[in-house]
Order: structure tokens, then sequence, then C-alpha cells
């Protein structure tokens, strides 16, 4: 079983539902801006990542950061620990702080990730649907399936339905070769949004009670790989 890991944003959890602000002296356009991080590549530069706490925002070990446009979670060394523990795809860990309501600047990382290998996807076996929307909804079962061979596929067929119609092929059902026993998935092609995690690193973050975050079960990732 897998499971999908995502910033908590029930007022309940988190306060607010973004937690940071950006602050008065952070220099947004510069060249080292957190606005410039990528979803499919590392920087060739050392990030500036300084965060503020909104005042409507509770403290939390996972913290839903603004302005960032790559895929990654803002953490501090509790989960850091347990992700080390654990195997990850590509990726790099970056400093980070975080300007609390206390006026102390706590220490976090920025843990920025890098897309599996689309080698792992089994495209022909996976399910992919035709929808107007970019994510998965309720009513994504009831759109048409949209068959795909393989990567390129996708990404020639996905641009030209865009380009034609606005509309999108969204994934369903996703099967993978797994063979390497990675612990978190990302594949920002098929989806910007989704990261999935391995029931070992689920039940790692449940243990120590990581605050920030919503952990639910995935049913439709199926590893085709039984380890």
């Amino acid at each position: 079983m897998y499971y999908l890991l995502e910033n908590a944003i029930s007022r309940k959890q988190v306060g607010t539902q973004f937690q940071t602000r950006i602050g008065d002296d952070y220099d947004v356009e510069g060249p080292n801006s957190r606005i410039h991080l990528k979803y499919d590549e590392f920087p060739d530069f050392i990030p500036d990542l300084r965060f503020e706490l909104e005042d409507a925002a509770k403290l939390t070990d996972v913290v839903r950061q603004d302005n960032i446009s790559a895929k990654g979670f803002l953490i501090n060394e509790k989960v850091k620990k347990i992700f080390d523990q654990c195997r990850l795809p590509e990726h790099r860990y970056y400093e980070a702080s975080l300007l609390d309501h206390d006026g102390n600047v706590l220490p976090y990382y920025w843990l920025h990730l890098i897309s599996n290998d689309y080698q792992m996807v089994d495209f022909q076996q996976s399910l992919f649907r035709k929808s107007n929307s970019p994510l998965k909804t309720s009513s994504t079962k009831n759109a048409p399936i949209y068959p795909i061979k393989d990567f390129d596929d996708y990404q020639k067929k996905s641009n030209l339905l865009i380009g034609n119609s606005g509309e999108f092929i969204v994934l369903d059902h996703l099967k993978i070769d797994n063979s390497q026993g990675f612990d978190m998935l990302h594949f920002s092609q098929l989806s910007v949004v989704y990261v999935f995690i391995s029931e070992k690193m689920a039940g790692l973050l449940k243990k120590a009670k990581v605050s920030g975050i919503d952990i639910t079960e995935a049913p439709d990732v199926e590893d085709l790989v039984f380890r």
C-alpha cells in the first residue's frame, strides 16, 4: 500500500492554510529567490530560504510554504531524521529558516524533490483519462479513458490536447515498477501535486506524530514488483 503525503490545511492543525509570509527584507525578485526554484532540476545557486510564520499560523514540524515554484517540503530536524531512514528519489536538502511568533529564528530544511525515473511507470497498464481539470476529482472516473504507450507519447498527447482544446490528461491509476525500493514517489509531469510514500515512511511519520501533514491511503498506486 502507498500513501499520499500532503501539507495539512485545516485550521485545527495549522491555524491558517498558508503558514508563512514573505518578510519585508526578502528580495522576491532577487537572483537567489525561492521563486526561481524549478520542478525538475536543481538550482545553480544557493536559494535564499527565509520564511516568517503567519500571525494566525501554528508552528508545525512540516510547514506549508509560499512562493516556491517547485515540489518539496519545508521540514524541521525531526522530520529530516525520519526521511534519512528512508530511500528517497533524487533530491537535495537546502538550509532554511523560520521566524516564529516570539522572534526566534528556527532552523528548517527545504527538501527539494526531482521526479522519479519515468521508466518506473508502466504507462500501458496505468490508467489515464481526459478531463477539463488538471487534477483528479470525484468525476475523473467517469471521464473518457486516454490510452498512453510511454512517456514520450504522454508528453506529445498532453501538449496537443492542451493546445487544441484546453483539456488535460489526468492520471487515474498508476502502476509502477519500484524495484529500487523508493519510499517516496513523485512524477511531476504526470501530476505536479502528488507525492506518494511507502508504508514504511507513513508508519515512521505517524509513530513520531509529525505535525503539519496529512497522510491518506493511495489505492490507485500499485507496485508491480513484490518485495
